[in-house]
Formats: structure tokens, sequence, C-alpha cells
């Protein structure tokens, strides 16, 4: 079961600190990347091609700019222009958005979110919407961090809500939202994050896929 926990940990930690970029916490993710090794293990998928590439060409941005003072006021800068406003936000990093022409949050899909929350013990302020992104992420972050790795038939019974999550909601949206993203940036970091972002949850999801039908 050895691998297992290590599979279910790196997973976390992949979730988590995406979901920290999204929320607001950008040098908190950004001092992840830099001091961990997480960018150099999504650079070494060889499963995933489309992913290894992104971690690369993220982490030589990166590397490129360790010596520009002013790199991170240009993130968050551009931050603020495609998830937050003022004004018109370029790529909303809400599920609801992408489900209707009316692009409106606190849609249909927020409340099936919510609901999803609910049943492992989680609750969001009402007063945000609970289909964010970095919550999506979060939630599954949370997940993944489960203790009773040794009880097999727990863990399918995890697998199958991750599984069923991401194909009705992050599997679901991201895509159309990367595109935003890819559409609107003008730093190369967020493009390849949101790259990333969409390959991560994918992957994931074939991952999982075949862990249960292989059972």
């Amino acid at each position: 079961m050895d691998s297992i926990k290590l599979w279910f940990m790196e997973r976390e930690a992949v979730y988590s600190t995406l979901a920290l970029f999204y929320r607001d916490n950008l040098s908190r993710g950004l001092k992840i990347l830099k001091e961990t090794d997480l960018l150099e293990k999504l650079s070494e998928y060889e499963d995933d091609i489309d992913l290894s590439d992104k971690a690369k060409v993220i982490s030589g941005e990166m590397g490129g700019n360790k010596f520009n003072p002013g790199y991170e006021k240009e993130l968050w800068e551009d931050y603020q222009r495609l998830f937050v406003g003022p004004g018109r936000i370029l790529a909303p990093p809400w599920e609801s958005v992408y489900e209707s022409r009316d692009r409106l949050i606190f849609g249909k899909s927020e409340l099936s979110v919510r609901e999803f929350y609910h049943q492992f013990g989680l609750e969001v302020n009402p007063r945000e919407a609970a289909d964010h992104l970095a919550f999506e992420l979060s939630f599954m972050a949370r997940l993944c961090s489960i203790k009773t790795y040794d009880d097999f038939q727990k863990v399918l019974k995890i697998l199958a809500s991750m599984e069923k999550f991401l194909k009705e909601h992050l599997c679901k949206w991201v895509p159309a939202w990367r595109n935003c993203v890819n559409s609107n940036a003008k730093i190369g970091f967020w493009i390849e994050l949101s790259n990333i972002t969409e390959a991560w949850v994918m992957k994931d999801l074939k991952e999982i896929e075949k862990i249960i039908k292989n059972k």
C-alpha cells in the first residue's frame, strides 16, 4: 500500500498547490514551486508528454525571471485582470459561468458542488460561490488526504467519489476556462498554469478510471 499512499500524497500536493494560485495566494504558491520538486516531478511524467512539456515551460519562465524584481507584481496584475476585476473578468474561475449563455455565478452546478462538499462534511460560506476553481481543486486535495490506505475498499470508495467529481465538474468546465485564460493572459505563466491545470485533471481522471476498472 506504500505506492498507493505515495500516489495520494503526490496528488494532494499538486491539487493544493494549484488551488493556492487561484485563491489569492500567489506568493505562497510561487514559494512552493521554487522550494519543492513539484514542477520537476510533473516534468518527468513520461506517460503524459503534454503535461511534462508544460511543466518544463513554466519552470523555464520562472527561472528566466529569477532576478526580475517586478515579476511577481506582473503576475499579480494579470491575475487581477483574469480572475478578479475590476471591470469585466476575462477568465471567470466559477463553473456556473460556463454552463449557460448568461454566464452567471450561483447556477445549477454551484448547488451540485455544494451538495458534494456537504457529503464529506465540508461547508462553504453561503455568500461565496462553492464552484470557484480554487474550492474545487482544494476539495480534490482534501479527498487525497485520506488516511485509510490499508483498506482498499475504502480507497476504492474515495476514488469513485473523485471520479464522479472530476467527470461532473472539473473535467467538464476547465477546458473552456483554460481557453479564456489562453486568449486573455498577458503573462505566459498564467497560460501555462491553466494548461497544466487542465492537463492534470484530465490525466488524474484517466488514472482513477484505470484503477477502478482493474480493481
